[in-house]
């Protein structure tokens, strides 16, 4: 029996949005792996919708609206094109077909809820919001200095010659800091959430658990046990344990406090000088008092 895409559209339209974002390397693709594997969520991956489809609407909209501009010096008649404000009903009706498109045999009707996972968004939540006001946003924070050892490695061949993993480290620092502080300002008052990398390793069913209970799907023992076994480091590594690494695979290692083992004494101050305070506030422990705990 055909699809019937309209009724789709419809169904899909109504269902409540949710995005995840998080610093590079921190598991946002683990996170929407074990949303995914829900059977009432449909979670895309790295689609960027807010830095590459809503910019490219609004972008032909504009060339549109300026080309029928430039037609009103002329003898025909002509039409005003849409400005930006009214293009918010576009951005919608965009994402629900690009859900619609991943669906991969789902069954809308089955669903509470569609989101997106692109680790960028969290640098765009002005626009998430703009878009989508009631939209629930999952944050998903690593902590820093095993997020920053990750994502030198996995992205070293596209960062300038000069680039030390010294400056790296500091650099991911600054940014790791900045974007969490920004996301909590930004996200007063909004349907946010915040997950830990290290919270999923420690004890995934109630993480898990508490995600899907947050996006309004079932949380129950089965549901949660389901989604843990898909998205499984063994599973998405292809039968790799954790700790077994690949660098060149998108799940490099899946361990936690790796980075004491890579980052020189040098490499691990200027992360902690850059990010200190932060780290204190969501309590991971810096170098010094790791050593005094130890």
């Amino acid at each position: 029996m055909p699809r019937d895409l309209q009724a789709e559209q419809q169904v899909l339209s109504r269902l409540p949005t949710f995005f995840v974002g998080g610093l590079p390397r921190s598991g946002t693709t683990w996170v929407q792996q074990l949303l995914n594997a829900h059977p009432q969520v449909v979670c895309l991956g790295e689609s960027h919708f807010f830095n590459d489809l809503a910019p490219s609407l609004a972008r032909a909209a504009q060339g549109y609206a300026k080309r029928r501009s430039e037609g009103h010096n002329t003898w025909a008649p002509t039409v005003r094109g849409p400005g930006t404000q009214v293009l918010t009903p576009v951005y919608r009706a965009a994402f629900v077909a690009l859900v619609q498109e991943n669906l991969d045999g789902r069954d809308p009707k089955q669903l509470v809820t569609i989101g997106e996972k692109t680790p960028d968004n969290i640098m765009l939540l002005h626009r998430v919001w703009a878009v989508f006001p009631s939209a629930r946003f999952i944050n998903v924070i690593r902590d820093g200095r095993d997020g920053a050892v990750s994502a030198y490695i996995r992205f070293r061949s596209k960062l300038p010659e000069t680039m030390t993993q010294l400056d790296y480290a500091r650099a991911y620092g600054e940014g790791w800091a900045k974007r969490i502080r920004e996301a909590r300002e930004l996200a007063k008052g909004r349907r946010y959430l915040e997950v830990r990398y290290e919270d999923l390793h420690a004890d995934g069913e109630a993480e898990a658990a508490r995600l899907f209970a947050f996006l309004g799907a079932d949380s129950g023992p089965d549901s949660v046990r389901r989604a843990i076994e898909t998205a499984s480091f063994e599973k998405l590594s292809g039968g790799r344990s954790r700790g077994q690494e690949d660098p060149a695979s998108h799940y490099r290692r899946g361990e936690v406090g790796g980075w004491a083992e890579v980052l020189t004494p040098a490499e691990v101050e200027a992360f902690e000088a850059a990010a200190g305070p932060m780290m204190d506030t969501l309590g991971y422990a810096r170098a010094a008092d790791r050593a005094k705990g130890s």
